[in-house]
């Protein structure tokens, strides 16, 4: 198949619908990044960005630390990544990263997450019962006073295939999220679906949903979630 873009080279990439050979996805996708990142109106010339990354996602990772680069090459960013462990339940891999954005002094925050995975995240937590971080599914989240901006949120990683550094299927530590990661890709070959999901996760998110106090995770009692009422208790919960 030829790229319905171009019109010569072999066609490798689906991007919205499009069959693109790898030179015109990494356009198409440097075009949707800097026009997300123009939108937002995120960055300044001159900041400081936090990248928060696990090992599942450090591929997508560097994929935005290059654009970022290469997208403002007149900019002097100071980009810093910080890599946090994986747990086997990704709601506490989740809520480690929460952490860090408390604790670090960055106020922009930078996340990798892409469609595929909230999408699956999104049936993980219909599944679990736990609605846990369904706010992240956003380009841009407010919390603790900083700024997280997450640039794939509404594109899933094989429209990444483009580009060299990202490689294979998502792969994290939590098993179930696993099999339901490798069920959507089976199930939803149809790549709209991962951009325009995000209605769903609209109508379950229910603005007067409890909150955790510390993290604003989504509880279904109390005042704190699980992983801050053991971390934090003597602290907190006097």
């Amino acid at each position: 198949m030829i790229c319905t873009k171009c019109g010569k080279n072999q066609a490798e990439v689906l991007i919205s619908g499009k069959y693109l050979c790898t030179h015109c996805a990494r356009s198409e996708i440097v075009k949707r990044f800097r026009k997300e990142l123009s939108s937002s109106k995120f960055l300044d010339r001159e900041d400081k960005v936090a990248l928060l990354t696990t090992e599942s996602f450090m591929d997508v990772t560097e994929l935005i630390e290059k654009l970022l680069h290469n997208i403002c090459k007149s900019c002097n960013l100071d980009i810093s990544i910080y890599k946090i462990g994986e747990e086997e339940n990704i709601n506490k891999t989740l809520w480690k990263i929460m952490m860090k954005i408390r604790e670090i002094e960055f106020k922009k925050i930078i996340l990798p997450f892409t469609a595929d995975f909230f999408l699956s995240y999104l049936i993980y937590s219909i599944s679990t019962g736990n609605m846990g971080y369904l706010d992240l599914y956003s380009l841009i989240v407010d919390y603790s006073s900083k700024k997280i901006f997450i640039p794939f949120y509404s594109t899933p990683r094989f429209e990444l295939l483009g580009f060299s550094e990202v490689t294979g299927e998502l792969k994290t530590e939590d098993a179930f999220l696993n099999e339901i990661i490798k069920w959507a890709s089976k199930q939803f070959t149809d790549n709209e679906i991962y951009h325009t999901f995000g209605s769903s996760i609209n109508i379950i998110r229910l603005e007067n949903r409890r909150r955790c106090k510390i993290c604003n995770v989504i509880i279904e009692s109390g005042d704190y979630c699980k992983y801050c009422s053991e971390s934090f208790s003597h602290l907190y919960l006097k």
